[in-house]
C-alpha cells in the first residue's frame, strides 16, 4: 500500500529529477554568447562591497552572496531593482549545528517604481515582500522564478508549448517585483540548496548512504524549515515591518497553507496573503480517500481538455461549464447508482460519460463511468496516434508506444525540465553571479521519492488554512488554477474553498480563478499578465 502511494506522490506536478552539469567559473561580467536574444535590459556590474564567492579546492566555487543590480523595461519606465543570491543556514539539534544551505533569490526595488503606486511609492522597510515555493515535493522555484514571477522568463511558444532549445530568455513585463519584493526559496534537496553531513556522517541514526537533508524531507518538517527561512530572512534584511505574503504553486501551494500557521506557532509572524497556483489543498479530492467525489470533480477538466482537442463540441470554457452542472448532479448520482448485477443497466449512462468526456464509449464501459486521468490522457486521442498531457490537457505530443497502456513519463512536465534548468543555469551564472560546481536540482526525484507522508489518512491543509484564516481575519487567499490542468483539477479547490467558514460578508477573502491552459498556466503570455493583475489586486485588498 505504501509504495502504490509513493508511485501515486511522484505523479504530482513537478516530480522528475534531472542533475544539471556543473557550472565552469566565470566572470560575472562575461559577454552573453552569440545566439542569445537581445537584451533590453540595462545591468550593472556586481557591486564591489559585498561578499565575493568562494574558491574551494578543486578549483570550483562556493557561492556565499552575489549582489547585482540591473533594470527591467517597462512601458511606464525602467524599474531598477538588486538581485542577490545567497544561501542561508538551517541548524537544528542541541548545538544548533548547520544542518543544511538553502539556496535563495531576492530582488527587491531601488526606490520608487515608475508608476508611483501606493505599493510601490512605499518606505523600504514597508514595501511587501512575497515568499515564493514550487511543489513537488522535491522541485525548485525555478518555475515560477522564470515562468511568471521574476524580472525574467523562459520565453514559450504562443499556445504555451514547448519551444526549440535553448528557449529564450526574455524581459518579463508581467513580474510581481512592480508591486512587491520577491524572495525565491528552493528547500532542501532542490536547486542549490543541500544537507550538510555533521560529525562525518556519525551523528545518532544517520547511515553513510542516507542524504543528510532527508531530516528535512516531512509534511512537517519541511514547513517548519521553510517558515525558518522566512524568519531569518525577516531578520537579517530589517524587513520586520513589510506586510509579508506567501506564494505557492502545486504542492507549494499546499506547503504555505502549512507554513501560515507554523509561522504563528514558531516565530510569532503572521503573513497578510496567500497566493496558491495550480495547487493541492486536500489530497482526498485528487485521489483515492475522497470516495465517488473525486472522479466528479475532474470531469469539468477532462470535458474542457476534449473540447480543446476539438471532440467535444463548444470552446473548453463552454465545455467545462456543462460538465460543472453534470459533475455534481447528474454523473455523481450514475456513479452512486450503478448496479454491478446488471452490465447493461447503466448503457445511457456510460454513453453521457463518453459524450462528455471525448473518450469511447467502450472505455468509459470498461471503466465503470471512472475515469483514471494517466487513463484519460493516454486514451483520449488514441486514435490521432497522440497523447496527452496530465499536466495540460491541450498540449500533446507523439505516441511514443502506441502497444503501451500507460506511458512512462509525461510529455510536457518531462520536457520543461531541460527547458527550465538550462535556462536557470545560464541565467545563475550571467545574471545573478552565481558560482558553484553542485549540480542543480530542478526537479528532484530524490526528494520525492524519500519523502514522508503521514502514515494515516490523506494529506490536508485545510484545517491550517481555516486555521490561518481565523486568527488572521485580514488574511486574504487567491487559488488560481488552469482549466484544463488534470492533475490538480480546479474544482478540487473550488469544493475546498466553498466549505470554508467565513463571517458573513467575507466570503471575497478566499478567491478561486480559472485561467486558460494547464498547470502552468503561466507559459501562455496572456494568462501569466492575467495571474499578475490578480495577484496585484490580491495585495492590494490586503493592505487596505
Amino acid at each position: 500500500m505504501r509504495r502504490a502511494m509513493n508511485r501515486r506522490l511522484r505523479l504530482l506536478p513537478l516530480l522528475a529529477a534531472l542533475a544539471l552539469p556543473p557550472l565552469h567559473a566565470a566572470t560575472a561580467q562575461d559577454a552573453a554568447p552569440q545566439n542569445a536574444p537581445a537584451r533590453t535590459e540595462q545591468r550593472q556590474e556586481q557591486r564591489q562591497d559585498g561578499p565575493k564567492p568562494a574558491e574551494r579546492a578543486g578549483g570550483g566555487f562556493d557561492a556565499q552572496r552575489s549582489e547585482t543590480r540591473h533594470q527591467l523595461p517597462l512601458p511606464s519606465g525602467p524599474l531598477a531593482y538588486t538581485a542577490v543570491a545567497e544561501f542561508l543556514p538551517l541548524r537544528d539539534g542541541p548545538r544548533e549545528e548547520a544542518a543544511a544551505r538553502v539556496f535563495t533569490v531576492t530582488y527587491t526595488l531601488d526606490g520608487g517604481a515608475p508608476d508611483g503606486g501606493t505599493l510601490d511609492g512605499a518606505p523600504r522597510g514597508r514595501r511587501p515582500v512575497a515568499f515564493v515555493f514550487n511543489g513537488g515535493p522535491g522541485a525548485s522555484s525555478a518555475y515560477l522564478h522564470l515562468g511568471a514571477l521574476g524580472p525574467k522568463v523562459v520565453g514559450f511558444n504562443d499556445d504555451g508549448s514547448l519551444t526549440r532549445p535553448p528557449a529564450p530568455l526574455l524581459d518579463n513585463p508581467d513580474s510581481w517585483l512592480a508591486f512587491t519584493d520577491l524572495v525565491f526559496v528552493d528547500p532542501v534537496g532542490t536547486g542549490y540548496s543541500r544537507g550538510i553531513r555533521r560529525d562525518g556522517g556519525k551523528e545518532e541514526g544517520a547511515r553513510r548512504d542516507e542524504d543528510p537533508g532527508k531530516r528535512f524531507w516531512s509534511v512537517d518538517a519541511d514547513s517548519r524549515a521553510m517558515a525558518e527561512i522566512v524568519r531569518l530572512w525577516l531578520t537579517r534584511n530589517g524587513r520586520w515591518e513589510s506586510p509579508k505574503f506567501l506564494v505557492g504553486e502545486s504542492y507549494g501551494g499546499f506547503r504555505i497553507a502549512k507554513m501560515a500557521n507554523r509561522l504563528i506557532d514558531d516565530t510569532g509572524i503572521a503573513v497578510n496573503g496567500l497566493i496558491m497556483v495550480s495547487p493541492v489543498v486536500d489530497f482526498a479530492t485528487i485521489r483515492g480517500g475522497g470516495g465517488l467525489l473525486v472522479p466528479a470533480l475532474r470531469l469539468p477538466s477532462y470535458a474542457a481538455s476534449a473540447a480543446a482537442n476539438g471532440l467535444v463540441a463548444g470552446t473548453a470554457e463552454q465545455a467545462a461549464e456543462a460538465a460543472e452542472r453534470y459533475a455534481l448532479t447528474g454523473y455523481l448520482t450514475g456513479l452512486a447508482g450503478l448496479d454491478y448485477r446488471r452490465p447493461g443497466a447503466a448503457q445511457g449512462f456510460f454513453a453521457e460519460v463518453a459524450r462528455t468526456t471525448g473518450l469511447p464509449e467502450e472505455l468509459v464501459t470498461r471503466f465503470r463511468g471512472e475515469i483514471p486521468t494517466d487513463v484519460f490522457a493516454r486514451e483520449l486521442l488514441r486514435g490521432k496516434g497522440r497523447v496527452a498531457s496530465v499536466y495540460d490537457g491541450t498540449f500533446t505530443a507523439a505516441d511514443p508506444d502506441p502497444s503501451a497502456a500507460r506511458l512512462p513519463f509525461d510529455p510536457f512536465l518531462k520536457g520543461t525540465v531541460p527547458t527550465y534548468t538550462t535556462a536557470f543555469a545560464a541565467y545563475a551564472h550571467e545574471w545573478l553571479g552565481v558560482r558553484t560546481e553542485v549540480p542543480f536540482e530542478l526537479l528532484s526525484d530524490r526528494v520525492n521519492r524519500g519523502w514522508e507522508w503521514p502514515r494515516s489518512g490523506q494529506p490536508s491543509a485545510v484545517d491550517d488554512l481555516q486555521t490561518a484564516l481565523t486568527l488572521q481575519p485580514a488574511l486574504r487567499v487567491l487559488i488560481a488554477h488552469g482549466r484544463t490542468d488534470l492533475i490538480t483539477p480546479y474544482m478540487a479547490s473550488r469544493w475546498v474553498a466553498s466549505r470554508l467558514e467565513l463571517p458573513e460578508g467575507q466570503a471575497d477573502r478566499v478567491a478561486v480563478t480559472v485561467h486558460e491552459g494547464g498547470h502552468m498556466m503561466y507559459t501562455r503570455a496572456p494568462e501569466r499578465a492575467k495571474l499578475a493583475a490578480d495577484a496585484r489586486a490580491l495585495i492590494e485588498a490586503a493592505l487596505r
